[in-house]
């Protein structure tokens, strides 16, 4: 067994790889199995390194050492590899797909919870080509969160600040755009839409709960659509989408399935773990690939057992 730590020093509020170096090289004395650190450079590096560390062909434990866009090019890089398995130990500001596991996310900041334990086939989303292990978004959430990095290169702008003037620019430019809809060939009624998405996992958005009963290895994708709705009632869906109460949303259609198709009649974003595609015909659909994702003992992604209404926050 070799075992790759991929270190993102932009995770976070600051640059957290030495303390991780340090922490790598304690937790893997004594040990005798291959092992390397190493801090990316830039974007696409992190799936460089999976698929350069793959071809020897040897079983291959990878750690993704930062935030959610960490994982996702990790997730990238491994897919498809069965003997390939990867997690993650949390570094970012939102560590979105550890909440599913409650009370348990907390446990993979320890590095030797994650030595020597059990992994299991997740299911991907696969959008325009990217794999998603967590959720997928088209729309006025993806808009904003995007938005939001034109109003962080202003001065005494915070983060929150940020997103804030990023959703009332989106609110003021409309909050809903003209959009085709197919879920597994069905003809979403409708022809514009505020929110469309698929979730593999349960949060996103640093800490939404979109979906509460997604599983990531049930071979089926949970597909979320908003029709168009006012702009007097989006804060309240807002909220409702926030807390796990999609099925107090009357106007949303909830399916489970395995494609979503979208027809844009521009290009448009779409919020890939946190991570940005664009395209004009979008497709997201369970992947025939899987991932292999380790965790640590005992730790459960069940709903029902991790909690997923007071999923513990991994900050």
């Amino acid at each position: 067994m070799r075992h790759l730590f991929i270190m993102n020093p932009h995770a976070g509020k600051y640059d957290r790889s030495q303390e991780m170096l340090e922490k790598v090289r304690f937790t893997m004395a004594g040990r005798r199995e291959e092992w390397d650190a190493v801090r990316t450079t830039g974007p696409g590096h992190a799936v460089a390194l999976v698929e350069e560390a793959a071809q020897k062909g040897d079983p291959l434990r990878v750690y993704a050492c930062g935030g959610d866009g960490t994982l996702n090019e990790v997730v990238n890089g491994a897919a498809g590899q069965e003997h390939v398995a990867v997690t993650h130990c949390p570094m970012g500001s939102g560590n979105d797909f550890l909440r599913i596991f409650g009370q348990d996310a907390g446990r993979f900041r320890q590095l030797d919870q994650l030595l020597d334990t059990p992994q299991t086939a997740m299911d991907l989303i696969e959008c325009n080509g990217r794999y998603s292990l967590n959720v997928c978004s088209v729309g006025f959430d993806a808009r904003i969160g995007f938005g939001a990095a034109d109003f962080k290169k202003l001065p005494l702008i915070s983060g929150s600040a940020a997103y804030q003037l990023s959703a009332v620019r989106t609110i003021i430019k409309g909050i809903h755009l003209p959009y085709q809809v197919e879920v597994d060939g069905e003809v979403m009624p409708g022809d514009r839409f505020t929110l469309l998405c698929a979730c593999n996992g349960r949060f996103y958005g640093g800490g939404f709960n979109p979906s509460p009963d997604a599983m990531p290895d049930d071979g089926l994708l949970n597909f979320i659509v908003i029709p168009a709705v006012s702009r007097f009632t989006v804060a309240a869906l807002i909220q409702k989408f926030a807390r796990g109460e999609i099925g107090d949303i009357p106007q949303a259609i909830l399916r489970q399935g395995r494609e979503m198709k979208i027809h844009c009649d521009r290009v448009s974003a779409v919020n890939v773990d946190g991570e940005r595609v664009d395209g004009q015909e979008i497709t997201l659909a369970l992947s025939d690939k899987k991932v292999q994702f380790f965790y640590p003992a005992g730790a459960s992604w069940q709903p029902e057992k991790a909690g997923h209404r007071e999923a513990a926050a991994v900050k």
